[in-house]
């Protein structure tokens, strides 16, 4: 039955991840008016067990006036761990998650609030 619960969990999260693709779960803004945001390309379950989601990130940047001023064509993997303590993994170093912080303060805590916080229907 724990594991036709966890199951259902990941796959509904997986779902989410689905649906979120390309939306921007981080933005930071400048001065001059252009802006950076980092989206997720794809994501699912983790394939090590300490991790929830193994994902994609894509980066852009835009003008102003919302044009695409760059694309980055690379394909940035993290791994997100949900459960405390809340951590996201970049190649191999592991970056703890302060889930006290608001979002907007950090990318890797929007990542994570962005997948761990997620409603599930």
């Amino acid at each position: 039955m724990r594991q036709v619960l966890l199951s259902l969990i990941l796959f509904t999260q997986s779902a989410s991840i689905a649906a979120a693709s390309g939306l921007a779960f981080h933005t930071a803004s400048f001065g001059d008016s252009r802006s950076v945001s980092l989206s997720l390309a794809e994501g699912g379950p983790a394939r090590d067990p300490a991790f929830d989601f193994d994902v994609v990130i894509t980066l852009s940047e835009f003008d102003g006036g919302g044009s695409v001023v760059y694309r980055d064509g690379g394909r940035h993997k993290a791994s997100v761990r949900c459960i405390s303590p809340a951590m996201v993994r970049i190649n191999s170093a592991d970056y703890a998650i302060d889930v006290s912080v608001p979002t907007g303060a950090d990318w890797k805590h929007d990542l994570w609030a962005a997948l761990c916080t997620a409603p599930i229907s």
